[in-house]
């Protein structure tokens, strides 16, 4: 699940949950890698506007407690007003 996201000019910012989902027969289903969520996302945003635009790599970090989320939540919800001094910005 994508918990927060901002897409901005050259790259995006996601908070994606892991869980376990039960199957019915109440064993637990292996979540899915971050990187295949982000494979997927980048396969279907390339199919929709055909052609791919990704870099190669991502980066990802563990949200390991309650106060390290809000942390990165403030930084997703307060990045796009900081773009102007993002050392890619271009007018």
């Amino acid at each position: 699940m994508i918990d927060k996201y901002v897409i901005m000019p050259n790259h995006v910012h996601m908070i994606i949950k892991l869980s376990v989902v039960q199957e019915e027969n109440g064993r637990p289903m292996a979540a899915p890698t971050i990187s295949r969520i982000v494979n997927q996302f980048k396969g279907s945003v390339s199919k929709q506007i055909e052609y791919s635009l990704w870099q190669k790599l991502f980066h990802d970090h563990i949200i390991r407690d309650e106060a390290e989320y809000q942390k990165i939540w403030r930084y997703i919800d307060e990045n796009p007003s900081r773009w102007t001094e993002d050392s890619y910005y271009t007018k």
